[in-house]
């Protein structure tokens, strides 16, 4: 039997089998081939993972690695999953050696290590069907100097800074309506008029039980998101300054210091608070509403399964309140995969191959397990209908119409964002103003970013 009708025949059975036909060949390689691939941890539920178990940060990686060296013989693939506390700096540090790993999905894509050469651009890669299936603004977040460096996959953040999820049982019992469908809006008026109705002593004996949201310093994505709300912008025009500290910077920061002192809308110690403690209060019932998209949803049943919570519950998402003059607004974002400088030719090809299986129509839509939302049109058109969730998903993607970069810039902020916190914990402390906390913010970051 002749090797073409072999390769034929495995391209039908894989076919049939459902896996995943590599865009290259499924011939071995001259020689034999070991990639390395990183991923922060993404706890995606692979092809046939049991209903009634919590996906580990493992199991995909672990999945996709067999499945592609299944389909690869001659090709070994080595995975490892970097926790997100310390990734940026192993990365930095793996580039340093010149010893990175072949493929990453890195935190954010980083615009000067294309500069810098350390990156294969990607343009032949994508064929006609992917430019016309991949959103534009997705392809676009990888690309450098006209030419593309990320593979597109994801196509949302876990939520936050981009919309809220609210308890409805809580809205009921407090007789508060939910902002209506399809886009679930309010401005921050209705909002504060609603938060208010929605603190409440549900025990009577005199102490707040319940409130209507937290204030976590310590998480500069829903920190930032709400300083956007007010039409507060970190850098000017040009990206030339710092001026977070502009009026409309200190109207955003005397807010939230008023949610949570004059309103009493918000627990005090914000100024302590991380991410963690707030999904926690929502959690536990404490606030009626907390922070996060689908893919927040989707932890509250996977804590069950972990024994972390008691019992699920339904939620429903909304956007963040907007004022009518500026209008709505959410972080928006999409993820992939970059490739590294390779020095074999065989090894590229394979190494390509790899990142256009993790970034295939079917490998995409596992990360419907998550309750993200992907980078491919086709896989989303279908994704989520029918669903339970179809509904909040809905009103996810159209909050993300209004999306903005983190921060509302490109300009990587890592220099800045311990001094960017430290602004946050001291206003919501009241260890100072919140104009006081901006200007010595400002003059410090700008010292940093600009030499000012």
């Amino acid at each position: 039997m002749s090797r073409r009708v072999l390769i034929a025949i495995g391209i039908v059975f894989m076919i049939a089998l459902g896996g995943y036909l590599p865009a290259v060949s499924v011939a071995a390689p001259a020689k034999p081939i070991t990639i390395t691939w990183w991923i922060n941890p993404w706890r995606i539920a692979p092809p046939g993972f049991p209903a009634d178990k919590a996906p580990t940060a493992e199991d995909f990686p672990k999945w996709a690695s067999d499945e592609f060296m299944r389909l690869n013989p001659g090709v070994t693939v080595k995975y490892e999953v970097v926790t997100n506390t310390g990734f940026d700096q192993k990365i930095a540090a793996a580039i340093l050696a010149g010893n990175p790993p072949d493929v990453l999905r890195p935190i954010g894509f980083k615009r000067e290590w294309a500069k810098q050469g350390l990156l294969e651009p990607i343009d032949d890669y994508f064929t006609a069907e992917d430019k016309q299936d991949f959103y534009q603004y997705a392809m676009d977040v990888g690309r450098v100097n006209g030419r593309y460096y990320l593979f597109p996959w994801n196509n949302s953040n876990n939520g936050m800074g981009s919309t809220f999820l609210i308890n409805p049982a809580i809205f009921k019992e407090c007789g508060v309506s939910i902002p209506p469908l399809p886009e679930r809006g309010w401005t921050v008026d209705e909002f504060m008029q609603i938060a208010q109705k929605l603190t409440f002593d549900r025990d009577g004996d005199g102490k707040t039980d319940v409130y209507a949201l937290s204030f976590p310093a310590k998480e500069l994505l829903v920190m930032m998101g709400w300083m956007h709300v007010f039409g507060a912008r970190l850098f000017n025009a040009d990206q030339t300054e710092v001026v977070l500290n502009s009026p409309e910077g200190v109207r955003a920061l005397q807010f939230i210091v008023d949610a949570i002192y004059k309103y009493n809308v918000a627990p005090e110690g914000a100024a302590g608070m991380g991410i963690y403690d707030s999904i926690n209060m929502f959690h536990q019932g404490k606030t009626a509403m907390g922070y996060g998209g689908p893919y927040e949803i989707g932890r509250i049943d996977r804590y069950v399964k972990e024994g972390q919570l008691k019992e699920a519950f339904p939620v429903h998402i909304t956007q963040y309140p907007h004022l009518p003059e500026i209008g709505p607004i959410a972080y928006h974002t999409s993820g992939g995969f970059v490739v590294f400088r390779q020095r074999d030719a065989e090894k590229k090809k394979v190494v390509m191959d790899f990142a256009r299986f993790l970034t295939s129509k079917d490998n995409m839509a596992l990360l419907k397990s998550l309750l993200y939302v992907t980078a491919r049109k086709s896989v989303n058109k279908g994704l989520y209908k029918g669903s339970t969730f179809e509904k909040e998903i809905d009103v996810y993607t159209r909050a993300l119409d209004y999306g903005i970069p983190y921060f509302g810039t490109d300009i990587t902020t890592d220099p800045i964002d311990k001094h960017l916190q430290a602004m946050f914990e001291a206003a919501l402390g009241r260890t100072k103003t919140p104009k006081q906390a901006l200007d010595d913010f400002a003059r410090e970051a700008n010292k940093i970013l600009f030499k000012k």
